[in-house]
């Protein structure tokens, strides 16, 4: 019983996804979201940045940190699902990012 669940946690996607990152639970949470409708995260070095892509698009720039990384690739995200659903930009603002989420993986989702 006791190598199942290691094996379980070796396995566990969530558990390697977030190794020896230094990102807020909620920045780790836009990333699995962000994660889960195509978007990447990758830094080549420390001092190159950060920098995110999808299949259609990817960081204009590399952003010092991946949790600003994160905020850029949530910002695009943003951006495509407020046109793909009509959704002006102050309605956009004045929603919590639980609700953001649900509307990026609805109209995002690949």
């Amino acid at each position: 019983m006791k190598g199942n669940c290691i094996a379980m946690f070796k396995k566990s996607k969530s558990g390697s996804s977030f190794k020896g990152s230094a990102v807020s639970s909620g920045a780790a949470g836009q990333r699995e979201i962000l994660e889960g409708v195509g978007y990447a995260f990758d830094s080549v070095t420390k001092k190159s940045g950060w920098s995110w892509s999808t299949t259609d698009t990817r960081s204009d720039e590399n952003q010092p940190s991946e949790s600003d990384a994160i905020a850029d690739a949530w910002r695009d995200a943003g951006e495509r699902t407020r046109q793909a659903l009509n959704i002006p930009a102050d309605t956009w603002e004045r929603m919590g990012v639980k609700e953001q989420g649900e509307l990026v993986q609805d109209a995002l989702s690949v």
